[in-house]
């Protein structure tokens, strides 16, 4: 055999044992689409002034306004938590796309030929 022969034999061997098997790539899922809904934050009472943190209003219209607000917090608090799961969920698609991506990359031979 000559040298030409025995090099691409021996390039052929190397691909072959680089290549992942076939169907090992997996192909990735992007997450189920969310778009919770944003509480609306309560009015402020009419008797409430807000640039001077002042009010004149009556016990019961602060108690029922902090309740609201109570209400309106946790709301928030649950609408903030939906939102980073959703962009947490969307980041693991990201990194899994990219491990796909380059999985393929390998089993096509692209990566001794093709830059980037």
């Amino acid at each position: 055999m000559d040298n030409f022969a025995i090099a691409a034999i021996a390039l052929a061997l190397i691909f072959q044992a680089e290549e992942p098997p076939p169907g090992v790539c997996k192909v990735p899922e992007p997450p189920p689409v969310i778009r919770p809904t944003k509480p609306e934050r309560p009015a402020v009472p009419a008797c409430v002034d807000e640039a001077r943190s002042r009010h004149n209003c009556r016990a019961s219209v602060i108690a029922v306004y902090n309740r609201q607000m109570e209400t309106y917090a946790a709301a928030f608090d649950g609408y903030v938590t939906q939102m980073n799961g959703y962009v947490d969920a969307l980041n693991r698609y990201i990194a899994e796309v990219n491990t796909y991506a380059s999985c393929e990359r390998r089993a096509i031979g692209a990566d001794r030929f093709i830059a980037g």
